[in-house]
């Protein structure tokens, strides 16, 4: 199945939280963080079965723009890995 747009929260639930999903084996987080004074979706992507807090920081290297178009940019690699 595809990940789609519909499937991820508003930009405004990720100045709160932190979202974990997952594809098959393939599991994700996107978070909100600030670099450099300005904010940014960072997307980590790791294979399971282990869990984020385990994950190789070379994994946790992916950054958009905080934006509508940065969560669409965000949802185009999800599906095409």
């Amino acid at each position: 199945m595809l990940v789609t747009r519909q499937m991820l929260f508003p930009l405004a639930f990720y100045k709160k939280a932190k979202f974990h999903g997952s594809r098959g084996k393939m599991n994700y987080r996107i978070e909100k963080i600030e670099e450099n004074e300005e904010e940014k979706f960072l997307l980590t992507v790791w294979e399971g079965p282990e869990c984020y807090d385990v994950t190789k920081s070379e994994k946790k290297v992916s950054k958009y723009p905080f934006s509508d178009a940065g969560m669409e940019e965000i949802v185009k690699y999800l599906n095409e890995i």
